[in-house]
């Protein structure tokens, strides 16, 4: 009995180490697994702040790689976030307020204020906004006109340079004068025409041109730096999108107002015509006294022509519409307007007519029969001055500009059935040739090519 108990006691003992061996074992690998729990928590952590971490850096990079890639396309159409976005460039949802001079983004008041002072060469933090303010009027999107457009200070008029013109062009005015007539167009895919259009009206007597580009890309913007430099006030604003043409007249108008006396208002294929002054500021002088003077139209059909040549509009175009009924163009009656500039009224209810806020609308004679928002004049005086519009040009030239380009209205005008409808003209008349021909000279040389086209 004795050597059983002790065996039984034996036993027991190996039977109680085993267990507690085996609770060592099991404490162990229960501690092993709180380790690695412990581990896969603080790994997945870990993976978490640098996913986390590497998606704000991929943005980052995103983004500034986006910023720069678009000021490389487009420095000048470059907007900080606040200012306006890619669709107010291209299409700008312009809104009338209850004052129609004025003309705003539809957006918070609060926005506004935050002008366009962060648009900047380099992607960097946006000044203090007191920095803004003090700089609000000479880099802001917020303009007298109230229209929202990229503003850009435009190099100055090289005046050395300048000097060397007058012996090219006559009339070529002192930019110091007191008394001082400016133009106003909009430009859609006319370069081709552009520099004529601008020579000419500049040996008039024209003080400075304003041109409303309508491209999406600024297109102009070298161009106006490059005749700048060469001596000519010349000024672009940039407005694309569609339904620009009053928009266009009306930020000439309310911006640049008081800095001249006269504006008139045409487009790159209306050529103004004097019958009985040598230039611009002499005609005014006669027959603007207050509000607008309204000039009538003679409309330039093809004549002979077929196609594109590279040479004057002037020259090329000399068949126009009659004053009598039988040759009158439908569009006979139409007229554009030059106006005083203290007069002036507001937004414009059409690009024939501009609104003024003392006077109406004349014409060359004191008088005139107007329709009731003065785009149309039936007595159409042509004895003074008149405008040629060189609306036409070729037929392949106007096929493309009806059917294919589209009008700063956004709209395939003249076109049906997916053809122009064409005009030839009847009545010849080379008289703003001769004209270009004697005030700015050089042009002369084009007498020596004759049109095949």
């Amino acid at each position: 009995r004795r050597q059983r108990g002790g065996e039984d006691t034996a036993s027991l003992a190996f039977s109680s180490s085993k267990k507690v061996a085996k609770i060592s074992e099991n404490r162990q690998k229960m501690g092993r697994s709180r380790s690695v729990h412990l581990l896969v928590i603080f790994s997945v952590a870990s993976m978490i702040v640098t996913l986390t971490l590497t998606q704000s850096s991929t943005s980052t990079a995103k983004y500034n790689s986006s910023h720069y890639a678009e000021s490389f396309r487009a420095p000048h159409l470059r907007a900080a976030e606040g200012s306006f976005s890619r669709r107010n460039l291209s299409e700008a949802n312009m809104t009338m307020t209850n004052d129609p001079t004025v003309l705003i983004e539809s957006k918070s008041k609060a926005d506004d204020a935050k002008g366009a002072d962060q648009i900047a060469s380099d992607p960097e933090p946006a000044p203090p906004r007191s920095a803004k303010k003090a700089d609000q009027s000479k880099n802001s999107d917020n303009r007298p006109s109230g229209v929202i457009y990229q503003y850009i200070s435009p190099p100055p008029v090289n005046l050395d340079a300048r000097v060397g013109l007058q012996g090219k062009i006559r009339n070529l005015v002192d930019l110091h004068n007191a008394t001082s007539t400016a133009l106003c167009g909009i430009v859609k895919d006319s370069e081709p025409y552009l520099d004529e259009w601008v020579d000419y009206h500049f040996g008039l007597g024209f003080h400075t041109i304003y041109l409303i580009d309508n491209s999406k890309d600024h297109e102009l913007l070298t161009w106006q730096d490059k005749r700048r430099k060469a001596g000519y006030s010349v000024r672009v604003m940039p407005k694309p999108g569609s339904h620009r043409q009053m928009y266009g007249y009306h930020m000439c108008a309310a911006e640049h107002k008081d800095e001249h006396t006269y504006m008139a208002f045409m487009d790159v294929d209306e050529f103004l015509v004097l019958k009985r002054h040598e230039t611009i500021d002499q005609m005014l002088a006669d027959h603007l006294q207050e509000g607008s003077l309204a000039i009538s139209w003679y409309v330039f059909g093809s004549g002979k022509t077929a196609t594109y040549a590279p040479l004057p509009v002037t020259k090329r175009f000399t068949f126009r519409d009659g004053v009598e009924k039988h040759d009158r163009h439908k569009a006979w009656a139409n007229v554009k307007s030059i106006m005083k500039t203290s007069d002036y009224g507001g937004y414009p209810q059409s690009p024939h007519s501009m609104k003024t806020k003392r006077g109406t609308w004349k014409d060359t004679t004191g008088g005139g029969s107007f329709d009731k928002i003065g785009a149309e004049n039936y007595a159409r005086p042509t004895d003074v001055a008149v405008i040629h519009h060189y609306k036409y040009l070729s037929p392949k030239e106007f096929q493309w500009k009806s059917c294919i380009r589209q009008t700063v209205d956004a709209k395939l005008k003249d076109c049906v059935g997916g053809k122009a409808t064409a005009y030839q003209g009847r009545v010849p008349d080379d008289s703003a040739w001769q004209l270009l021909k004697k005030n700015v000279p050089r042009y002369a040389m084009f007498d020596e090519f004759e049109d095949f086209l």
